[in-house]
């Protein structure tokens, strides 16, 4: 994950829009672009596209910590990403 500038309100938006988002079988999925771009416009976040895609690849690794059932898993914040 990318690191975030100082001040940054980015985990705030996460926090707002949800961190990941359910599908109609209730299994955890990323959000999509158009659900971060939603949130952006209706919200008034005005996201740039660096911080849009930050709520992306963040939304991405919420989704793989809380789907894998491994116990000797590495946490998602030790895991290296591309």
């Amino acid at each position: 994950m990318p690191d975030l500038p100082p001040g940054e309100s980015l985990p705030d938006h996460w926090r707002e829009v949800g961190y990941a988002m359910r599908s109609p079988t209730g299994d955890v999925q990323p959000f999509t672009w158009s659900e971060i771009d939603a949130y952006s416009r209706t919200a008034g976040a005005n996201l740039t596209a660096f911080e849009a895609r930050c709520l992306m690849d963040m939304s991405r690794a919420y989704v793989r910590g809380i789907t894998d059932t491994r116990p000797l898993s590495i946490e998602p914040m030790e895991r290296d990403y591309d």
